[in-house]
């Protein structure tokens, strides 16, 4: 995997991203998955002169990249590799001792990461069936958990994607039937193993590959991007100071679902049965949210990028109330 920082990537909902952040010069902010840090670049420059910037991002080459691009801001910004879920950590140690505003561009993974064929991301092209992000990382690749898990648990890995229960059967049936003649190791050939599996049924989903859904099964798995995009947020506004706000931006159900539960649940404080003279629980409200419905793209974006069709952005404060 080469380095690729001349890939083009528009950032969705930009400038409503930056005006719900509230940037300001001298503050500390964060972008805690920068990509090629098209959005960082936009970010530093509506806090200069002196804002502080520090990016964050689990992918290596991507981190290269970014610190290429974003060299130009010199120690306004500061480009390290990680994930999210230590943020705590890594602001320490880059001397941030909090910060006042930060974005976590999810979806979790780039155009430019699924255009990469060393990843394993999409059956465009042949490739080998990995999906990690970041291999230095323990865990499974895609083809580990393809020709290992049970048919029922594939099944289920599907389902999760909302592949329908009937569909995500038939796939795992057809996987399990074709590994045991041989491993399942190249992307193309997990694709057709869906087609077939699929048939008319999976050929009338429009213009969405029967494979759509499998492949996100097994990516959400692989990443666990989910349970770390929790996680990454309740480091984020551990980070924050009081009055922060926090922008997460998501790109399909299973993420538009978890931001805004999470950020429903984080704002409300008391718990306790209505009957009770005074509060015995005291839990406090860790957020308040600015957006009660997220926000969605314009049809003027959607038009000049198509990709952000999907896109929703969150936007919430920080309290003063402990996590």
């Amino acid at each position: 995997m080469g380095k690729r920082n001349d890939a083009v990537h528009r950032p969705c909902l930009l400038a409503e991203t930056l005006s719900y952040l509230a940037l300001r010069d001298g503050g500390d902010y964060a972008d805690l998955t920068v990509g090629h840090g098209s959005m960082a670049s936009a970010l530093l420059q509506a806090c200069s002169p002196s804002g502080r910037l520090l990016a964050v991002d689990l992918d290596p080459i991507a981190v290269e990249a970014a610190r290429e691009r974003l060299a130009s801001f010199g120690d306004r910004c500061q480009v390290v590799h990680g994930s999210y879920e230590e943020l705590a950590e890594l602001a320490g140690q880059a001397g941030f001792r909090g910060i006042d505003a930060i974005v976590i561009d999810a979806g979790g993974v780039s155009a430019e990461q699924l255009r990469d064929p060393a990843r394993g991301l999409s059956f465009a092209v042949p490739a080998p069936l990995s999906m990690q992000l970041d291999p230095s990382r323990p865990g499974p690749s895609a083809a580990d958990l393809v020709n290992t898990l049970s048919p029922a648990e594939l099944a289920q890995l599907f389902r999760t994607a909302g592949e329908s229960p009937r569909a995500a059967r038939s796939i795992a049936s057809a996987i399990a039937s074709a590994r045991e003649q041989a491993p399942i190791t190249e992307t193309t050939q997990l694709a057709r193993l869906v087609e077939r599996a699929v048939g008319a049924a999976g050929a009338r989903r429009g213009h969405v590959h029967p494979a759509t859904r499998a492949f996100l099964g097994l990516r959400l798995a692989v990443t666990q991007e989910l349970p770390a995009l929790e996680r990454g947020i309740r480091q984020a506004l551990e980070c924050l100071r009081p009055g922060g706000r926090l922008v997460v931006l998501s790109y399909h159900g299973l993420e538009h679902r978890l931001v805004r539960q999470l950020a429903r649940d984080l704002e409300h404080g008391c718990i306790c049965p209505p009957g009770l003279p005074v509060c015995g629980c005291g839990r406090q409200p860790k957020v308040r949210r600015l957006l009660t419905k997220p926000l969605s793209p314009s049809a003027r974006e959607v038009a000049y990028n198509p990709s952000a069709r999907s896109a929703r952005l969150h936007c919430v404060v920080r309290t003063s109330a402990p996590m």
